[in-house]
């Protein structure tokens, strides 16, 4: 499949995935099961909208091959940062502290990541 085609399949898959999300948890209570649902939705539907702008900004800074994984890397640990925020924010164990000192694992998580690549 081309890189246009991905791009495409993963704007449709987000909208989609933010329809159902919203239907979800509009017709359901919130109980236990159903968070935990609707974080399994949350999960690839942010990866879905994240991938087409994580995508454009690698285009731009950098041209050398391999931008879709990158990209693909990229959003998928951006989309594991905020499930796991609105998990800690579900069972109210969300403050700052663990925010920055989850985001400081992922930024470093990236960047050994990428410097693997060279």
């Amino acid at each position: 499949m081309t890189t246009r085609g991905i791009l495409i399949l993963c704007i449709f898959m987000a909208l989609l995935g933010w329809f159902a999300l919203g239907s979800f948890t509009y017709y359901n209570p919130p109980d236990a099961l159903n968070r935990l649902i609707s974080l399994a939705i949350l999960w690839p539907t942010l990866l879905a909208t994240f991938l087409p702008p994580a995508y454009a900004i690698n285009l731009r800074l950098r041209d050398d091959g391999d931008i879709m994984l990158r990209a693909a890397r990229q959003s998928a640990l951006a989309a594991l940062f905020v499930t796991l925020c609105v998990w800690l924010r579900m069972i109210q164990a969300l403050n700052w502290a663990n925010t920055i000192l989850m985001f400081g694992l992922f930024v470093m998580t990236e960047a050994l990541l990428s410097g693997r690549e060279k």
